[in-house]
């Protein structure tokens, strides 16, 4: 699989003029001289609060085998240029450090994570790192030439007007989940936390946004809030679609004298009866913690110390 790296406008459209301009992919039958301009526009209607830091505009030609990459900061966009063709369409947010982009053999992005690995023995099996936010929009086809520009809106299709203008509509696609412990008993005796949930998609389908199997579980850090209550805010890819899978929540406690305690609670149908599946609460009374001594400074969560106790499983939170 390969993947898809960060460029900037001015060096990914010189790169890709260069290459188009030499004939050297076989399956083009002539150079095409004439490029036409085109002015994307983003409908931020879908996402409102979207912040991200630039956006990256990826237009798959059949027979290329890289896309057209353009990349523009902030929420707007602006004017390109593209021979005449047919293209596949998908932007998505370039400010993302802990994604890890891959396309199938048909060329198709994908999204995903690396493996958290310093956190599978003992808590869960299949660990993957947090995904940042992410926000997106495709397109399933583009017809550039020289009198005008059209692509699928919906069923039906848009532009030919004579603007050169393709409109987007981009959503957040990476669901936000914001867990809170109301009161954590013994607290004094926390050296490190660790959490994963489990039954997440191992990554998305950029262009159909579908959620890819196998599931597997996402790690997170909780904080000790100032006032004693213990959040975490991180993302995941959501359910995976077509797997019936429960999802848990797992609370893990380094304790000062090398104990771990664990704390798991089936969060299945909070999630499911979400009313917004694109930001998701999980909210635990308590944790009663054993006694520890008072912690230091704290230190790295090592799930190879010794002392692993209880693990309590609390269903339907």
């Amino acid at each position: 699989m390969a993947g898809f790296s960060k460029t900037y406008l001015i060096s990914s459209v010189a790169v890709i003029l260069a290459t188009a301009s030499s004939c050297i992919y076989d399956s083009i039958p002539l150079c095409p001289e004439e490029k036409v301009e085109i002015t994307i526009c983003n409908d931020w209607n879908g996402a409102p609060e979207a912040t991200p830091e630039g956006m990256a505009y990826l237009f798959f030609m059949e027979g290329l085998a890289s896309p057209w990459r353009f990349d523009f900061p902030g929420r707007e966009a602006g004017k390109v240029s593209l021979s005449a063709g047919d293209y596949r369409f998908v932007m998505f947010n370039d400010d993302t450090s802990d994604i890890v982009f891959d396309k199938d053999s048909e060329g198709i992005p994908l999204a995903t994570t690396h493996a958290d690995k310093g956190y599978t023995e003992g808590i869960a099996e299949n660990v993957r790192q947090a995904p940042d936010m992410m926000w997106s929009a495709s397109i399933r086809k583009v017809m550039v030439s020289e009198d005008m520009v059209e692509y699928t809106s919906g069923d039906s299709l848009a532009g030919g007007d004579g603007s050169y203008k393709i409109i987007t509509e981009p959503v957040q696609i990476t669901p936000q989940f914001r867990v809170k412990v109301l009161k954590l008993e013994n607290l004094q005796g926390v050296s490190a936390m660790k959490g994963v949930i489990t039954g997440m998609a191992s990554g998305i389908n950029l262009f159909e946004r579908s959620r890819k199997g196998p599931d597997t579980a996402v790690s997170f850090s909780p904080e000790i809030c100032a006032d004693s209550t213990v959040r975490a805010v991180f993302n995941t890819f959501g359910r995976p679609d077509g797997l019936d899978v429960r999802n848990y929540l797992k609370l893990c406690f380094l304790l000062s004298d090398g104990r771990i305690v664990c704390e798991v609670y089936d969060v299945t149908a909070k999630i499911l009866a979400a009313p917004d599946p694109m930001r998701i609460e999980l909210v635990i009374d308590s944790v009663s913690l054993p006694y520890a001594p008072p912690a230091g400074s704290g230190g790295a969560f090592d799930p190879q110390v010794a002392g692993w106790i209880t693990v309590v499983v609390n269903y339907e939170v």
